[in-house]
């Protein structure tokens, strides 16, 4: 299992949720997959790139022909592409390993020029997940009616753990270091001598500097979104894709 790897140049993307029915990421990658070669960049896909727990059968199979076609245009023009596994796929270990991507990792070090970049999806850092696995799943499965209504429901879910983080610190008259317990995992994870730490798994694309000069970046989302992560030339910075151009956040 590769897990240290060098990069001069990387793009983080994740939460394709492919199979999802509103997920519109199949009809965005072609002309940002041209974006990442004619850059020159390897590409990792930072987590929930299929979703199993909301996905269909059909849908999954119809996105993933697509996405797969563009992957392997990727891969011929000489690209290089890591899959870290989220929440949604780790069932699928095995076949994103001979599917989909040359590396298949629970999380990633990357040395970049001067930088130390850590990338994992972030699953493991929220709490309700860690606590109760088999319950977030019963949960997001019985959450597949409501797309309908909200298609994004896991930003919505982000959104209201933060209020309920503050609301119980508030109570307890504690101070609020940080918004969220993806914000506090990276704080510890740049402790260890990282310069950058890039997660996914909320929806919500956000870049917060940390303590001792440390930066967290969370790529957001390719489900109803077009967040990345540009990882080049001694920096980290988050872009979005907008009319077939790469605009900073």
């Amino acid at each position: 299992m590769l897990i240290d790897v060098e990069e001069d140049r990387l793009i983080v993307i994740s939460d394709l949720h492919l199979g999802n029915p509103y997920s519109r990421a199949a009809r965005n990658l072609g002309s940002f997959v041209d974006y990442v070669i004619e850059g020159n960049y390897s590409l990792c896909i930072n987590g929930d790139g299929v979703d199993i727990l909301q996905g269909r059968l059909g849908r999954l199979t119809q996105q993933g022909i697509e996405v797969m076609h563009v992957m392997r245009r990727f891969e011929a023009a000489g690209g290089r592409m890591y899959y870290v596994v989220g929440n949604h796929d780790i069932v699928l270990e095995q076949a994103l390993h001979t599917w989909v991507s040359d590396y298949l990792t629970p999380f990633l070090n990357v040395r970049s020029g001067d930088l130390r970049v850590r990338i994992e999806h972030g699953h493991t850092y929220d709490a309700f997940y860690v606590a109760s696995p088999r319950v977030y799943e019963v949960l997001g499965m019985a959450a597949t009616p409501f797309l309908h209504l909200y298609p994004d429901i896991y930003r919505l879910w982000s959104a209201t753990a933060r209020a309920r983080i503050r609301a119980a610190r508030a109570i307890a008259d504690t101070p609020a270091e940080f918004e969220s317990s993806e914000q506090a995992a990276a704080a510890m994870i740049a402790n260890r001598g990282f310069d950058v730490v890039v997660f996914g798994h909320t929806h919500r694309p956000e870049r917060l500097d940390l303590p001792h000069g440390a930066t967290y970046i969370n790529s957001g989302n390719w489900l109803r979104d077009t967040t990345f992560v540009e990882i080049a030339d001694n920096k980290a910075s988050l872009f979005e894709w907008r009319d077939s151009a790469a605009v900073p956040l």
